[in-house]
């Protein structure tokens, strides 16, 4: 992101999560929006990183991988519940399933002081999903 984002209040509508915030096995969902259009998408957590990706598996883009419980992350490993398409959580990679081969496609955030930020210029703004 390369801003100190720590607690700029002009930020806020950037901030997504603390870490804390994210299950370390599991995923959480946010929305992030531009010019009109907004685009589900979920955190998934390894350690201190946080990587983000839209919520849906491009096998079948309208089946939401986290439907509002958190997605279920086996082995580094983000599963699809109705294909079974096993997603690497580090880069997106499907090595599983009927999408095999492809990718999830990625969101832009930065963790700046156990604060997770939206960092993808695509997008104005930003916020949590409550649970379904």
């Amino acid at each position: 992101m390369g801003t100190d984002t720590g607690s700029d209040p002009a930020l806020e509508h950037l901030r997504i999560a603390t870490l804390d915030e994210i299950p370390p096995n599991g995923t959480l969902r946010f929305e992030v929006e531009a010019s009109g259009y907004r685009i589900e998408a979920i955190l998934c957590r390894a350690g201190e990183t946080v990587i983000a990706w839209e919520n849906s598996c491009p096998h079948e883009p309208d089946v939401k991988l986290d439907r509002g419980l958190g997605a279920l992350v086996t082995n580094g490993r983000i599963v699809c519940h109705k294909h079974g398409a096993q997603f690497d959580c580090d880069d997106g990679f499907c090595t599983r399933g009927p999408c095999r081969g492809e990718f999830l496609a990625p969101i832009g955030v930065a963790v700046e002081d156990g604060t997770v930020y939206l960092a993808d210029d695509r997008f104005d703004a930003c916020r949590p999903l409550g649970l379904y």
